[in-house]
C-alpha cells in the first residue's frame, strides 16, 4: 500500500468523508482558477478590439441586446465583471483554505489522542518493550509529521487540479505551443522528482531517528539532573544531544534548500518557454497584433503555473519525507488499535481467597522463566509477606496478581473465577504502592485522587485516606493544606513523606487489597517503621500483600513465601521461613 493509501487508511470515516468534501471544493476551485486565466483573452480583446463585434461576429447579437455600447463602456463593465468574478473565488478559495485548515488540525489532535489511548491501552508488557521517548515522540510530534505529509498531499491535489485546468486551456488557446509546454514541464517536473526521491526520503528517515534520540537524551538528561551534576558529565550529556540536534539540523536543511529549487527550476522554464513560443509565432508569419492576446494568456498561464508547478513538486518531496512517518503510524493504529479496552462488568466479587495454581512467566526473549510452578492461597483480610533476594521473581509475581502481565502458565483465581475474565473489576479493588512513587507537579489532593478531574474528587475519600496514611500532621503543617504543590516528582517532600501520600493515592478508592511493592526499601529504619505502622493499622480490615528486601518489614505479617530463582522456596509463620 502506498503513502496516499495508508494515510487515507488511518483516517476515520468521518474523516474521510471530510476529505471527499474537501476534494469537491477542489474540483470547484480548479475551474474558477482556470477560468481567471481565460478571462485574459476576451478581457484583452475588449481592449485592443475598437470595433469588437465585427472582429468576433459570435458576440455581435449579445452587444446588440446591450444597445451596442461603445469601447470605453465595454472596458468599464468588462472591468467591473472581471472585480466581481475574482472577488467570488478569492471569496471561495477562503472558504476553501477555511475548510482544510480546520480539517488538518483536527486530523492531527484526533491522530495524536488516539495514539495516545492506543498506547495506555496496550498490555504493561507492551511498555516493557518500548522505549518511552519514541511513544512521546510518535505522540508530540510524528503525529504533526503525520499531519503535515496529509496537508501536502491536500496541497498536491489542489494545485494538481488547478494545472490540469490551466494546461487544458492552454491547448485550446494554442496546442501545439501548449502541448509542448506542457511535455517541457512536465518532463522537466518528473526528472526532478526521479534525481531527489530516494535522497528525500533518506532524509526524512534520519529526522525520524534524530528526533527520537533527542527526547531519549532530554529526559535522561533532565530526569538525571542530579547525578549528572554531581559527577560532572553535564558536557557529556550535551555532547550526545548535540550529535542529534544537529543531525536532525541537517536534515531539516537539505530538505528546505530542495524545496526551494523548483520555483527556481520552473521559472527558467517559463521564461525559456514564453521565449520559444514568440519565436515559434512569429516564425509562423503571424501578424503582432494577432500574437499578443495569445501571448497573454501564455504570460498569465506561465504567471499562475509556476508557483502551481513548483507546490506540486514540493508538497511531492515533502510526502516522501514524511514518508517514513507515515508507515509507523499506519503500522502502529493497525496492530495498537485491534487491543480494545478492558470492558467494565462490575467489581470481582473477593470473599474468601485468592489462589494462584502453576504459575509461570516468562518474559519476551529471555531463555529462562521468571517465575515457575508457583501455588499459594491469599485469604481475605490476611497480610502476607514475599521475600528472596535481587531476580527471586517477586516483583514478577506481584505484576502478574495485579493482572499487569498474564501468566505463561497458570491463573490467578479470586472466590474461584479467573482474573481475567473481569481483570478491571479485579483491579479496581487493588491499592497499589511501588517502591518509587509517581507524583505530578501538582496539589496534594490531586496527587491522592490521581487522574482525576476536580468535580468528580470525593473530598471525603480524600480525607478518609489521609488518616489512614497517618497524613494528618503533613497536611495541617502545610501552608495550603491539601491544595498545596507537591512540586515535580515530590521533590519538595522527604522520601517518607512521598510513600505516605503513595499510600494515601492506594487507599483512595477504599480497595479490598493493598499491595506494596518494595515501598520502603529506599527509607532509613525510623522512617519506615513509621510508614509500616500506618500500614499495619490496617491489618485484618485490608488483604495487604508486600514485598521486601527487609526481613523487619515483614515481620507483622500472618505469613510469609520466600523466593529463589522464581521458585517458592518455603513459606509459614516468620520464625519459620527465617529460620529455615
Amino acid at each position: 500500500m502506498g503513502h496516499i493509501g495508508k494515510i487515507f487508511a488511518v483516517l476515520r470515516a468521518e474523516q474521510r468523508r471530510r476529505a471527499y468534501w474537501l476534494f469537491a471544493l477542489m474540483l470547484v476551485a480548479m475551474f474558477l482558477e482556470t477560468a481567471g486565466v481565460g478571462l485574459i483573452i476576451p478581457f484583452l480583446a475588449l481592449v485592443s478590439e475598437p470595433d469588437i463585434g465585427s472582429r468576433y461576429p459570435s458576440v455581435a447579437p449579445y452587444l446588440a441586446r446591450l444597445g451596442n455600447p461603445d469601447q470605453k463602456t465595454l472596458i468599464v463593465f468588462g472591468m467591473l465583471g472581471m472585480l466581481g468574478f475574482f472577488g467570488v473565488k478569492n471569496a471561495f478559495l477562503a472558504f476553501m483554505t477555511w475548510q482544510r485548515s480546520a480539517f488538518v488540525a483536527d486530523t492531527q489532535a484526533s491522530l495524536s489522542l488516539r495514539l495516545f489511548g492506543a498506547y495506555l491501552r496496550q498490555p504493561y508488557t507492551f511498555h516493557l518493550r518500548r522505549n518511552s521517548a519514541q511513544l512521546i515522540r510518535n505522540v508530540s510530534m510524528e503525529s504533526n509529521q503525520f499531519t503535515s505529509g496529509l496537508n501536502s498531499l491536500i496541497e498536491l491535489v489542489t494545485q494538481g487540479l488547478v494545472l490540469i485546468g490551466i494546461g487544458a486551456l492552454l491547448l485550446f488557446v494554442e496546442p501545439i505551443g501548449g502541448l509542448v509546454a506542457l511535455l517541457v514541464l512536465g518532463t522537466a517536473g518528473t526528472l526532478f522528482q526521479y534525481v531527489t526521491k530516494k535522497r528525500i526520503r533518506r532524509w526524512g528517515k534520519e529526522r525520524r531517528f534524530h528526533q527520537g534520540k533527542i527526547i531519549q537524551h532530554l529526559q535522561q538528561g533532565l530526569g538525571g539532573v542530579k547525578d549528572i551534576k554531581l559527577l560532572g558529565h553535564e558536557d557529556d550529556f550535551l555532547a550526545q544531544y548535540a550529535t542529534h540536534a544537529l543531525g536532525n539540523a541537517q536534515a531539516e536543511r537539505k530538505r528546505k534548500f530542495l524545496n526551494g529549487l523548483p520555483r527556481l527550476w520552473f521559472e527558467f522554464l517559463a521564461v525559456l518557454g514564453l521565449v520559444a513560443l514568440v519565436v515559434s509565432m512569429l516564425a509562423q508569419g503571424r501578424a503582432i497584433e494577432s500574437i499578443v492576446p495569445t501571448l497573454a494568456v501564455f504570460a498569465a498561464a506561465a504567471f499562475r503555473l509556476m508557483p502551481k508547478l513548483g507546490q506540486v513538486t514540493t508538497s511531492s518531496q515533502e510526502l516522501r519525507f514524511v514518508g517514513p512517518v507515515i508507515d509507523s503510524m499506519y503500522a502502529e493504529l493497525r496492530d495498537l488499535e485491534r487491543v480494545a479496552p478492558e470492558p467494565r462488568i462490575g467489581p470481582l466479587p473477593f470473599k474468601q481467597e485468592i489462589r494462584l495454581e502453576g504459575i509461570g512467566f516468562t518474559y519476551d526473549g529471555a531463555s529462562v522463566a521468571a517465575i515457575a510452578d508457583i501455588d499459594l492461597a491469599i485469604p481475605i483480610g490476611a497480610s502476607v509477606g514475599f521475600i528472596g533476594g535481587s531476580g527471586a521473581g517477586k516483583s514478577t509475581l506481584i505484576d502478574v496478581i495485579l493482572g499487569l502481565i498474564r501468566p505463561s502458565s497458570g491463573r490467578v483465581l479470586v472466590d474461584g473465577t479467573d482474573i481475567g475474565t473481569n481483570l478491571r473489576g479485579w483491579q479496581d479493588q487493588i491499592g497499589y504502592v511501588p517502591q518509587s512513587i509517581f507524583l505530578t507537579d501538582d496539589s496534594l489532593r490531586r496527587n491522592i485522587a490521581f487522574g482525576i478531574v476536580d468535580e468528580r474528587i470525593d473530598e471525603a475519600s480524600v480525607l478518609a485516606a489521609v488518616r489512614a496514611a497517618q497524613l494528618d500532621e503533613l497536611v495541617a503543617s502545610l501552608p495550603d493544606g491539601l491544595n498545596t504543590l507537591v512540586g515535580e516528582r515530590g521533590v519538595r517532600l522527604s522520601g517518607g513523606q512521598r510513600q505516605r501520600i503513595g499510600i494515601a493515592r492506594a487507599l483512595y478508592h477504599d480497595p479490598a487489597v493493598l499491595v506494596l511493592d518494595e515501598a520502603t526499601s529506599a527509607l532509613d529504619t525510623a522512617t519506615e517503621r513509621g510508614v509500616m505502622d500506618a500500614v499495619n493499622a490496617l491489618h485484618g480490615n485490608k488483604t495487604i500483600i508486600i514485598v521486601a528486601h527487609r526481613l523487619t518489614t515483614v515481620a507483622h505479617c500472618d505469613k510469609l513465601y520466600r523466593l529463589d530463582r522464581g521458585r517458592l522456596v518455603s513459606e509459614g509463620v516468620y520464625e519459620e521461613v527465617v529460620n529455615a
